[in-house]
């Protein structure tokens, strides 16, 4: 495809250089092809073999990827592969190259939560150990806020903001939140208490549940802490608590235009 306009380049190659790009660069589509005749081994070993590897080197190139990945006790052909398997077969054919940089669309669809884990551990040594520079297109917001060092999110194919984590998250202005339970006949002296710290911003009663109370944090450093020990100061015991800071997920959802669950409630 020819650019509109503009100019880019990957790994310092303009995207006018197509073969210098292919070259350093791997890809996992969220939805790709397999030939089901052959197997695991095979793939990879034509794979490697496009990139310019002798037969010898693609071979034990694609050994060391597959047993990295969970698949080196598999010898079948694809065909008898699971989705997941497919999945973890897909990010060996897009590694085969050792890539300067890596492009993967929702790389854990398919897996178990250990499989997943495996695959997102995997990536980080590929960035870490390697200089891999890895762009992961997800959904998965939890595992984005877990591997990633800079997010952008896109909202109807436009970039609405980008930075790190805590960046992105600031920007969004979405608060912390959580429950906090005490004993019923201490509940009026929590909200007071409360009240006089700078770490909440709105304080709600849930009456079916007597006794516990939710908050919604400020954005003042170290909320969560302050708002347990001006509790404990106050001599209030607490029976339960759930504290979170907001979430990578609150602040896609305040930017794209949905309320998160952070802002979805009134003071009372």
């Amino acid at each position: 495809m020819k650019a509109d306009g503009g100019t880019a380049s990957v790994d310092g190659h303009p995207l006018t250089d197509a073969a210098a790009v292919r070259s350093s660069i791997g890809v996992l589509p969220e939805s790709s092809g397999y030939p089901s005749a052959q197997t695991a081994q095979s793939y990879l070993r034509f794979y490697g073999q496009l990139f310019g590897l002798g037969r010898r080197q693609a071979d034990e190139r694609a050994d060391r990827l597959l047993q990295q990945l969970g698949l080196g006790d598999n010898h079948g052909r694809i065909s008898t592969f699971s989705r997941g398997m497919r999945q973890r077969l897909g990010l060996a054919r897009a590694l085969i190259n050792r890539p300067t940089v890596l492009f993967l669309d929702e790389p854990t669809l398919g897996l178990d939560p250990a499989g997943k884990q495996d695959i997102m551990a995997h990536l980080t040594r590929t960035a870490v150990d390697d200089g891999t520079c890895v762009i992961l297109c997800s959904h998965l917001l939890d595992e984005v806020e877990r591997v990633c060092d800079r997010v952008a999110i896109m909202n109807e194919g436009t970039i609405v903001t980008q930075g790190t984590v805590d960046e992105v998250i600031a920007i969004s202005g979405v608060l912390g939140y959580g429950k906090i339970r005490v004993p019923t006949e201490a509940v009026g002296a929590a909200d007071a208490a409360l009240r006089t710290s700078s770490a909440v911003s709105a304080i709600r009663f849930d009456n079916a549940r007597p006794g516990e109370l939710e908050v919604q944090l400020s954005t003042t450093d170290g909320a969560r802490s302050a708002l347990l020990r001006c509790l404990l100061d106050a001599g209030i015991e607490l029976r339960a608590f759930d504290l979170q800071g907001a979430r990578l997920s609150d602040a896609f959802l305040a930017l794209t235009g949905a309320p998160s669950r952070s802002t979805a409630g009134g003071k009372r």
